[in-house]
């Protein structure tokens, strides 16, 4: 499948591009999420694998930052379900072509 090139997020639409260089952040970063500009960036040069972990490592910041959680430095355990129960299922279920993305990473 087409990597994504845009995810619906709580209501906001994130365009999702695969250009972070390791010379943009010397190699430390994976993926950066700019709420400003409502973008994901991902390193392309990423295995599959790999991308949809750091992928959905990057939409959970999306949704932190849509949901004004991003200010929190930690949760306890019935905020985190919260967070996946409240926020994660409805990411999921706006993005079906996302989750068709990530089983079939799963299965390869």
């Amino acid at each position: 499948m087409i990597r994504p090139k845009s995810v619906k997020v709580l209501g906001q639409r994130y365009k999702v591009r695969y250009d972070l260089q390791d010379d943009d952040n010397e190699g430390k970063t994976l993926g950066i999420t700019d709420q400003w500009t409502n973008t994901i960036r991902l390193q392309g040069s990423l295995q599959e694998d790999k991308m949809a972990s750091v992928f959905m490592h990057e939409v959970t910041h999306a949704i932190l930052n849509e949901s004004t959680l991003s200010d929190r430095l930690r949760f306890g355990l019935e905020e985190v379900c919260d967070i996946v129960g409240f926020h994660v299922v409805p990411f999921l279920k706006d993005n079906p072509d996302i989750v068709a993305w990530l089983l079939k990473e799963v299965e390869e």
